[in-house]
Order: structure tokens, then C-alpha cells, then sequence
């Protein structure tokens, strides 16, 4: 009989998990670097030797594109569903791709999600200001550094002149993201972390914390942790990965429509003068506060319900 990794100690699927990770990136990536090149007419070389300022030129739009498609195949699909195959006889089911406990959990996560739009944005303000008061004048630079390059990466590939160019970005950003991450930090990592831990807020908290650091932009870590910490929850509570990955994509989507109907900028956080931003922060916060309250009161998520009896001490089965 086989023996699936899920009833290995969490520690070892963790470092399964690692190794997968690894390697599967290893080889996708260089692969898919060499059909980069190939589709862009141009040496294998430039590839390696291009810089993360060189991904903000517009002649290189089409290589930043290909390369996020790279890292979706090869970082984060293709990882997680090996390591979920090797995991369980039903992998799509480990990963969370089932129906959720009650198909309103799909609206409701739509709903949590749009409303923390704003909350995010507060938070973002709040971000900043806390970098600009604890951090000494060459850490602030060396942050608006790396945010410029990034955002400069972001804005050449999200560069949209028709609605082509806007269902384009709307796959890369929007689809490609949220299938991508929510299957390898929810679906994968959130599961170890939490039976590691045996607690779920803490799993969630922790894999939050790790999916804003991956994102390498500090002035947008707390709001972007934030959001890892409601999707992390809207998994858990809904027992299926479809509502998280529902709102990530609707959160990833309207940010590119806004953008492209030019009502928010890459480079341009919310005007920390607007005085009603705090207020409608504030508020969307408890409303997002209250809905996942909602979510928690009716669900029947357990962690005994979610990982199988051997691997629980029955003192610390509680509903998170």
C-alpha cells in the first residue's frame, strides 16, 4: 500500500514540499526561459543577464510577461500539485479545489474581498508612514528603491492601450495569480504551517506573513499580509480553496480595471491628506470584521474534521 505524505510529521511534508519547490522551479524556469527566448526572437543570454530595471523598458514588456507566465508554471502550479499528488490519492481535493461547504461562502468571499479594498488602502498609508518613522533615511531609500523597480515592472507589463490589452492583463494579474498563489500558500503551505503549529490562526498568520515577504515590497507588507490573513480564512472557513481564489482574483481584477481606466497609479499610494480615507478604512474594516465572523459562527470546519485523527491530540481540536 502507498504511504501518501499527508501522514508523514508536518515538519517532513515541509521539507518535501521545499525540495519540490526547488527543483521543479530549477527545471521549469530554465525551460521556460529558453521558450521565452525563443518566442522573443532573441539570445538565451539576454535573458540571464537582464536586470529588474531592464523589466521596466517597454521593449522588454513581452519577456516580463513571459516570465511571470514561467513563474506561475513553474513556482507555483507545477509544485503544488506534484506535492499534491505525492500527498493524497484525491491531490485536487488536499489542495482545496472542492466545493465549499456552503456555495454561499463563494458570494460572501466576493463581498469580503471588495470591501477590503479600502481597508487596504488605509493600511497601505499606515505602512508607509510607519517605514518613514522607525526606518533611518538610507533604509527608506534602499525600500523606494526596490518598490520603484518593481512598480516599474508592474507598470510595463500592465502598460494597456485597448481592452485587449486589459483581458490580457486581467489572465496575467488576475487569473494567473490567484490560481498560482492561493493553490501554493493556502491550498499547500497553510495546510503544513497550520498542522505544524496545530493551531489554525497561527498556520494562517504565519503563511500571510510569508506570502507579503515573497512579494519583496515593504511599504505595502502590513496590507498585503492583511489580505493573506482574510484569504487564509476564507479557505478555512469555507473547507474549499475556491472562495480565496475567487477573491483574489476579483481584488487583483479591479485594481488592473482601475488602472487601466486611469483612476489609480502603480507608482502612487492613496494621499495620506485625504481625510476620508481613515474613516472608510476604518469602517470597511469592521465590516470585513464582521462578515468573517459570520463565516466563522456558521462554519463546520474543525481541524480534526480537516487532518485525519492520528495527527490530531483531541485537546486541541477547536473551530478557528
Amino acid at each position: 500500500m502507498r504511504t501518501y505524505v499527508k501522514n508523514k510529521p508536518a515538519w517532513l511534508q515541509l521539507i518535501i514540499f521545499g525540495a519540490i519547490t526547488f527543483w521543479i522551479a530549477l527545471i521549469g524556469s530554465l525551460l521556460g526561459f529558453f521558450l521565452v527566448a525563443y518566442i522573443n526572437h532573441i539570445n538565451i543570454s539576454k535573458i540571464f543577464s537582464i536586470s529588474e530595471l531592464d523589466f521596466s523598458k517597454p521593449e522588454n514588456a513581452s519577456i516580463a510577461k513571459g516570465m511571470l507566465v514561467v513563474q506561475f508554471f513553474a513556482l507555483f502550479l507545477l509544485p503544488s500539485l506534484i506535492f499534491a499528488s505525492f500527498a493524497d490519492p484525491k491531490p485536487l481535493q488536499f489542495a482545496g479545489l472542492k466545493k465549499p461547504d456552503k456555495m454561499s461562502y463563494v458570494l460572501l468571499g466576493v463581498l469580503i474581498i471588495l470591501c477590503s479594498y479600502l481597508m487596504v488602502e488605509w493600511l497601505g498609508i499606515l505602512n508607509e508612514q510607519l517605514v518613514q518613522a522607525l526606518l533611518g533615511k538610507k533604509a527608506q531609500h534602499w525600500i523606494e528603491k526596490g518598490e520603484n523597480d518593481v512598480g516599474g515592472t508592474l507598470q510595463n507589463i500592465l502598460t494597456m492601450k485597448n481592452t485587449g490589452d486589459l483581458l490580457k492583463s486581467i489572465v496575467l494579474v488576475g487569473v494567473l495569480a490567484a490560481v498560482g498563489e492561493e493553490l501554493f500558500f493556502r491550498g499547500i503551505l497553510q495546510r503544513i504551517f497550520i498542522q505544524l503549529f496545530k493551531k489554525p490562526w497561527i498556520g494562517i498568520v504565519f503563511t500571510a506573513a510569508i506570502f507579503s515577504a515573497i512579494h519583496g515590497q515593504f511599504l505595502g507588507f502590513i496590507p498585503r499580509m492583511i489580505l493573506g490573513i482574510i484569504l487564509g480564512y476564507l479557505y478555512w472557513y469555507s473547507g474549499s480553496l475556491l472562495p480565496a481564489m475567487l477573491g483574489h482574483f476579483v481584488f487583483n481584477s479591479f485594481q488592473v480595471i482601475l488602472l487601466y481606466n486611469k483612476m489609480v497609479n502603480i507608482n502612487q499610494t492613496s494621499s495620506s491628506s485625504d481625510k476620508l480615507l481613515p474613516m472608510m478604512g476604518i469602517i470597511a474594516t469592521l465590516i470585513v470584521i464582521a462578515l468573517l465572523y459570520y463565516m466563522r459562527k456558521h462554519s463546520i470546519t474543525t481541524y480534526s474534521r480537516v487532518y485525519q485523527p492520528t495527527y490530531v491530540d483531541m485537546k486541541h481540536e477547536l473551530i478557528e
